[in-house]
């Protein structure tokens, strides 16, 4: 992938080219028509040819290197700006969405509950190899979750990550239930909400709290040597305030995720939720009835904005929060309306749980479903209600809906695991995964295009995309 960071800052790389296109044929040579694989709109190109030069004839082809290969492409489907890519990463039952923007800044929304969206990461940016180190401008804990930053923790203390703010809707689950996740009023308001508990002065935090503190301190002292190195392999990046990790609350009062706000000509991230109201003095949430739901309820809300593109990502809303966010909306005289967007990222793994008028308001024209459980069907997401209505209200004549569950793949046990899961000493499930379903996003602020991959993946490189197949929904 693209390496020199300072070009990165202005969108573009002087060696690289990127597919114009929901599909781009890579030909395995300069004349005849033998493909030797097809890349999605915005995926990165490297120059091959010895003076690193562009035919100027637009039906004619040059030599690239693609992930995965090398082959030829014609100039017309190619162009020299960046693109905005949002990866729905398959992390079982769970969320996590990375976002790599076109000047080369980086967001992570959640990070599941295992170790998958640490292990994407790591590939996609080759961190085994010895001089790769990658910044985060923010990571984003939409609510606290284990299926939501459990992976964080990974991400937070891995030593070649530097993460420069952690935002988080400012409930920490605690181990008391009267308590949990903050004390609450007799008029249905839950407070306690904090920029960056301590684990030494509110030890009733529960272990995964604790957990994700700790990993949030190593963040912090890790920042700035994870950023000298990268300095010093030629990059830039713009530090934080002070030099040092900010961690705090996030509401609708922040109106943009810093820096992403109307400053930033690639994209801006819009906060829309949740909303924190004064309570004798003190910020507070609405209370949903139970500790889960109200941490679900007030999970961040964020809309994606680029170009004339938009992307909505709900965190774990359930229906009341969902008619609040619309309330709220009209109470302040905007129109709910704003919250339209092309692409939907469902609220809590595609539960029943939600309002049918919000889906009306977003009316998206393709959905995404992030669900997967890994054992046993303990869920049942994504639900058939709402499998059905999700993209009812589209304004497309073909809307798409995808799901990280449906897009991977897998195989059976060999007969020797077949034996030690029979015997009892092997493996705790018959088969294993072969192929993730991650849901790609690109963007060129005008066109869009969302695809999962299936198709034979050839022997070798785990990285080799030669021979894989693309599934794409694309924006008229």
């Amino acid at each position: 992938m693209p390496t020199d960071r300072n070009q990165a800052r202005d969108g573009q790389y002087p060696d690289y080219v990127y597919a114009n296109k929901s599909l781009v044929d890579v030909y395995r040579n300069e004349q005849d028509g033998a493909k030797a694989a097809k890349v999605i709109l915005g995926e990165w190109m490297k120059i091959d040819s010895h003076d690193g030069t562009i035919p100027s004839n637009e039906d004619a082809r040059f030599p690239v290197r693609y992930r995965g290969g090398r082959g030829f492409v014609a100039v017309q489907d190619v162009t020299r700006d960046r693109q905005l890519e949002v990866y729905f990463i398959d992390v079982d039952q769970g969320d996590s969405i990375l976002i790599q923007t076109p000047d080369d800044r980086r967001v992570l929304i959640d990070g599941g509950q295992s170790g998958d969206a640490l292990e994407f990461i790591v590939n996609k940016y080759r961190l085994d190899k010895k001089d790769n180190y990658i910044d985060f401008d923010a990571v984003v804990a939409t609510h606290s979750d284990l299926d939501h930053v459990g992976g964080l923790i990974g991400v937070l203390k891995h030593p070649r990550v530097a993460v420069k703010r952690v935002f988080h809707n400012g409930l920490f689950r605690r181990t008391e239930s009267a308590v949990d996740p903050g004390p609450r009023s007799a008029a249905k308001r839950v407070s306690g909400l904090v920029d960056r508990p301590s684990v030494m002065d509110q030890p009733e935090l529960t272990p995964t709290m604790k957990r994700l503190l700790e990993a949030i301190t190593v963040a912090d002292a890790n920042m700035g040597a994870v950023i000298g190195k990268i300095e010093a392999n030629g990059g830039r990046v713009d530090r934080p305030p002070g030099d040092k990790l900010v961690c705090r609350r996030l509401d609708r009062a922040d109106e943009y995720l810093p820096p992403f706000d109307r400053g930033n000509r690639h994209l801006q991230i819009e906060v829309l939720w949740p909303q924190a109201e004064d309570s004798d003095g003190s910020p507070s949430y609405r209370w949903y009835g139970s500790a889960g739901e109200t941490v679900n309820g007030n999970s961040i809300v964020l809309r994606v904005v680029h170009g004339k593109n938009r992307v909505l990502l709900t965190g774990d809303l359930n229906e009341e929060s969902m008619d609040d966010l619309l309330n709220v909306l009209s109470a302040t005289a905007e129109d709910p309306k704003q919250l339209a967007s092309d692409v939907y990222k469902a609220a809590h793994h595609g539960s029943q749980h939600f309002s049918l008028e919000f889906l009306k308001v977003a009316a998206a024209n393709v959905a995404v479903i992030s669900s997967g459980d890994a054992k046993y069907d303990i869920h049942g997401h994504p639900r058939a209600v709402l499998m059905g209505t999700i993209t009812r209200y589209s304004k497309h004549s073909s809307p798409g809906v995808f799901c990280t569950e449906l897009a991977a793949c897998y195989r059976k046990l060999s007969l020797l695991e077949m034996r030690k899961f029979r015997k009892g000493t092997g493996k705790k499930q018959l088969y294993e995964r072969a192929l993730k379903g991650i849901v790609h996003l690109r963007s060129d602020g005008r066109k869009l295009c969302l695809a999962t991959v299936h198709g034979r993946k050839p022997p070798g490189s785990m990285f080799s995309q030669t021979t894989w197949k693309w599934d794409v929904w694309e924006q008229p």
